[in-house]
């Protein structure tokens, strides 16, 4: 009720510098958030201006609000008749509207009952039927009354001549082998009404329409029976799909989730989702990894806000309100309480018995989320020390492994794959734990002992907290990112003596075989025609927009309102494409890209060729890394992929689902002869394989992955160094150039002659201007940024991988 001019809203849309079109559907989303948290109560087909009627049912009347927001914002012709009409009402829906503030103390998370027997989910093999439907989930009294509350959430079970699942969440576990056909038939036993999204489309309707999406796994999207998101499984219906896996597919780590476009947050982030794994051929791994016992962990969240909270997200209850859906409820009223919880497998801090003596484990870790970020550490304790050694990222095997980490990140749809053993100091049983935070107790030099046993005390009581937002990582790659790190302990480790002795295991370091549609594309030269640019808008325009070259050039795109949209581009199966993710080329957002959108695309991965290094922890991220989903601090990276095998639409979209249900969605048209491969690939690794008959590893008594040691290449003018180092190992930014003397053996190496060189902490430099004048990046400073581009300088870019 403040002011107009004193608005913040207001001034946050003067701020945007939005079209008055852009500014009209901002104000009708804010409207329409306002409807469905009960701020008013219109009746059928009532315009919002007259929907208030008396003082209980509104906290500030709907035609006061649309001045408040309007307000010094002219809006004329079709904005203003967007505005007026734009919002139509369905009948009050209760609740009230908070902020970011309304989360409740720590101790407030008693609700859940931490610290159950870890367990895995049920797993089951095809045929079988897939059943989409609710299960109760209920949370122990809390307050005065101490009642209980309960409200219905969508959630999977299944079925087979074997097997009866009950529904859960998780749902199960598939079991899959390569050259095996998944045949699912799913039955969507939610119910009607499923109301339809209307001429506005604001992003979020048909709650109980469905479909399925195996995340990760490289198979075709062209029929309506494979991995086919334009499918829509109305109430009541069922749906038959016969997902056919390549022979050589590699074995990994996957989930299956629903995708119907408008309601996947809504299905997705409520409950509906499971993991996938296709099982590695016997022989494909060493007998130390073969051998090893695994643990499937699915990490959800259970976020039940009637609120959108400072980082813009939309808790449950909300989303289903938004999308005209009726479960999350309890008493007739929408669920609202304002702790959100990490769950493992379902269960909230569980408690895994693992045993002593160096036993390793294998961890296939999903993180099967729409929303936040993780960042997973072993808990450093008095007690115990855990190593993690990470095996694959995405599905697929490094090109070397294990790798060490200390700490694994995580963007919604990623998975991670990782050996992981811990150890007691003393004399077993202790106890460790893995947990997510933004930044982890360090011991300092000067801290005593003790002081160092008070840290990790207070850092401690973070198992017995809520789970609550952080404003942004403190440090790594995800350092800077808009979605917040999801802080909460985790997983409780009870560490046993040993059933049986253990020798020390020193887990060898192998490279796996690899199917010829994963090979190493970092040094393939990609020709200009398959070249574009992929950019991810600000938040409060999701689409993307597609260039035909790597920098320079108009880009255009749209929101992906419907499924009807067309293709952003047209490509030939069977080649090799070269993409640069980031913000919208020329804007102030230009690098925001990949630090505010997840970027996933379906059936085929893409392999990482430049990214730059923000310090911190790097060693999870690197040159050469394979990903379907990837977010990233600096928003901006270079990635190579093959059109493998299939044709029809390829898919990618943001994976924060509600981003995606608003229209951040995009796909190319993929043309050709189903089943046409890029043959080369065969030049680059011979013992690529097609058939089952190639797996396979290779024992490495030293470190083979492509060397690239780090060297000056000159960009093009105009361009950047990503796009200069993309065939040269990736783009080292931001390090210490050295000496004036050093800069001058680069230039001298290069051969490089320059009229004069003169000093400069612009963000190109070291560079090359007009004249053929060189610009040296001031001593104390680092080198530029990789995305920055000044028009007509060639810039001298540090290649050579992270």
């Amino acid at each position: 009720q403040a002011a107009p001019e004193s608005s913040p809203g207001v001034a946050a849309v003067h701020r945007m510098g939005l079209g008055p079109i852009q500014r009209a559907a901002m104000v009708v989303k804010c409207l329409q958030i306002a409807l469905t948290m009960g701020l008013c109560m219109p009746s059928g087909g009532q315009d919002v201006s007259d929907a208030c009627r008396s003082p209980e049912d509104t906290q500030l009347p709907c035609s006061r609000m649309k001045d408040v927001v309007a307000d010094g914002v002219p809006l004329e012709g079709e904005a203003a008749a967007l505005l007026q009409h734009g919002i139509r009402g369905s009948g009050r829906l209760g609740g009230g509207l908070g902020g970011g503030a309304g989360r409740q103390a720590a101790e407030r998370l008693g609700w859940l009952t931490a610290g159950l027997p870890f367990k895995e989910a049920a797993v089951i093999r095809s045929p079988f039927t897939l059943t989409m439907s609710t299960v109760q989930l209920c949370a122990p009294g809390r307050g005065k009354s101490g009642e209980e509350t309960c409200w219905f959430t969508r959630a999977y079970g299944a079925q087979n001549a074997d097997t009866e699942i009950a529904v859960s969440v998780p749902g199960p576990t598939i079991l899959v082998k390569p050259g095996e056909t998944l045949d699912i038939t799913l039955q969507n036993d939610l119910r009607w009404p499923d109301p339809e999204c209307g001429a506005l489309n604001l992003g979020f309707c048909r709650a109980n329409t469905t479909n399925l999406h195996t995340h990760g796994l490289h198979v075709s999207a062209q029929y309506n029976f494979q991995d086919d998101v334009f499918v829509h499984v109305m109430p009541g219906e069922h749906h038959t799909y016969k997902i056919d896996l390549p022979a050589y597919h590699m074995g990994g780590t996957h989930w299956y989730h629903p995708h119907s476009h408008h309601s996947a947050a809504v299905q997705a982030g409520g409950g509906s989702f499971g993991a996938i794994i296709v099982e590695d051929p016997k022989g494909a791994l060493p007998k130390e990894f073969e051998d090893m016992e695994e643990k499937v962990v699915m990490i959800s969240l259970i976020d039940g806000s009637l609120i959108i909270n400072a980082n813009g997200v939309f808790g449950q209850p909300l989303l289903e309100r938004m999308a005209m859906g009726h479960l999350w409820r309890s008493h007739g009223r929408s669920v609202n309480f304002p702790d959100i919880a990490v769950l493992v497998n379902g269960l909230y801090k569980p408690k895994m018995t693992i045993e002593d003596n160096n036993k390793w484990y294998r961890f296939r870790i999903v993180y099967g989320t729409v929303e936040l970020v993780l960042s997973i550490f072993p808990w450093f304790s008095k007690h115990s020390t855990c190593e993690m050694q990470l095996l694959a990222k995405d599905g697929v095997y490094l090109h070397e492994a294990p790798r060490f980490v200390d700490r694994l990140y995580f963007a919604p749809g990623n998975r991670v794959d990782i050996a992981i053993r811990c150890k007691c100091v003393g004399k077993p049983p202790c106890s460790s734990h893995l947990v997510s935070a933004a930044r982890r107790p360090e011991a300092t030099p000067d801290e005593t002992r003790a002081e160092v046993n008070r840290d990790l005390d207070a850092f401690e009581k973070l198992g017995e907290a809520e789970h609550h937002r952080a404003a942004a990582p403190g440090t790594g790659p995800l350092a800077g990112i808009e979605e917040a790190t999801c802080e909460q302990d985790l997983l409780h480790f009870h560490i046993r003596a040993p059933a049986a002795a253990h020798h020390t295991v020193s887990l060898p370091l192998f490279a796996v075989h690899r199917p010829c549609n994963l090979v190493d594309l970092r040094r393939v030269p990609v020709p200009p025609p398959n070249q574009g640019r992929i950019e991810l808008m600000n938040p409060i325009d999701f689409r993307f927009q597609y260039a035909h070259q790597l920098t320079g050039g108009e880009a255009q795109g749209w929101q992906m309102k419907s499924m009807n949209e067309g293709p952003l581009a047209r490509l030939n199966v069977g080649e090799v494409y070269q993409w640069y993710l980031r913000g919208p080329e020329g804007s102030e957002n230009d690098r925001n890209g990949i630090s505010i959108h997840p970027f996933h695309m379906h059936v085929n991965h893409f392999q990482i060729v430049s990214l730059e290094d923000l310090g911190g922890d790097s060693n999870f991220y690197k040159v050469g890394d394979w990903a379907d989903t990837l977010m990233h601090g600096s928003g901006q990276a270079m990635i190579k992929s093959q059109t493998d095998a299939f044709i029809g639409s390829q898919i990618f979209h943001c994976h924060l689902l509600d981003h995606e249900d608003t229209g951040m969605m995009a796909h190319f048209k993929v043309g050709g002869k189903e089943g046409a491969w890029w043959h080369a690939a065969r030049l680059i690794d011979p013992k690529c394989y097609r058939d089952l008959h190639g797996v396979g590893f290779k024992i490495l008594h030293h470190p083979f992955h492509l060397k690239v040691q780090p060297r000056f290449v000159l960009s093009k003018p105009g361009s950047n160094c990503h796009a200069a180092c993309a065939d040269h190992g990736g783009c080292q930014g931001r390090l210490p150039l050295g000496t004036g003397e050093e800069f001058h053996s680069v230039l001298r190496t290069m051969g490089v002659a320059c009229s004069s060189v003169t000093e400069s902490a612009d963000e190109h430099a070291p560079s090359m201007l007009h004249g053929g004048a060189c610009v040296q990046r001031k001593a104390a400073a680092a080198t530029g940024h990789c995305g920055t581009i000044a028009k007509g300088v060639i810039r001298f870019c540090r290649c050579g991988g992270m």
